[in-house]
């Protein structure tokens, strides 16, 4: 029997490896200092579950529902995250400390809309077509990201480091970039919302 389908609720220092449960339904799981290697979770759906201090590596996460489920100091490495409402996991009453963390991941066509991620890590990420509006990023790291066609609005990213980070579309007048870091030849783009031409 597979190790998630044990019929357990509580998993502590629990490795799960190579797993597939493609469209799969876990209710009420608690998962703390777990690891998931290479496992097939797209299109699971994991409702009022949490996760603590949890490490995905190497799995497909694509179409994952996270229903009402809580996130404390998670990684993701060299995940595939395509297509997930963030949003509808558990929020309220969780420290500043746990921020996600994103590395070497694709996170087309996410919605962080409207949520505290303060400190959020989403380092040398694939993240297109991906809803930033209305959220705190303060002190987030998008360090050798791809931030094509991402939507920013009201969004704070007060100290936020963009170093190596390309293809993003950041009205300054509409975001908060007090303080925030920028490569000098993709901050160009910046200007662009100021309405101004460049010439050489």
């Amino acid at each position: 029997m597979s190790e998630l389908n044990s019929g357990e609720d509580e998993f502590y220092n629990r490795i799960f490896k190579g797993e597939n449960h493609q469209g799969a339904t876990f209710i009420n799981k608690e998962f703390d200092s777990c690891h998931f290697q290479a496992c097939d979770l797209s299109e699971a759906s994991f409702k009022n579950c949490h996760f603590i201090e949890c490490y995905f590596e190497k799995c497909n996460l694509n179409a994952l529902s996270v229903n009402n489920s809580k996130f404390s100091d998670v990684v993701f490495n060299n995940c595939k995250l395509s297509g997930v409402d963030w949003t509808k996991a558990y929020w309220r009453d969780l420290a500043l400390s746990s921020a996600l963390k994103f590395k070497d991941s694709m996170l087309n066509s996410c919605s962080f809309y409207g949520l505290n991620q303060t400190e959020i890590e989403i380092n040398a990420c694939r993240a297109h077509d991906v809803d930033f509006r209305e959220a705190d990023f303060s002190k987030a790291n998008f360090t050798d990201t791809d931030l094509s066609n991402s939507l920013f609005s009201n969004t704070n990213l007060t100290g936020a480091k963009f170093n190596g980070a390309i293809n993003y579309d950041i009205n300054i007048n509409k975001n908060k970039v007090s303080d925030a870091t920028f490569c000098r030849l993709e901050a160009i783009r910046l200007l662009d919302s100021l309405g101004i031409n460049l010439v050489d």
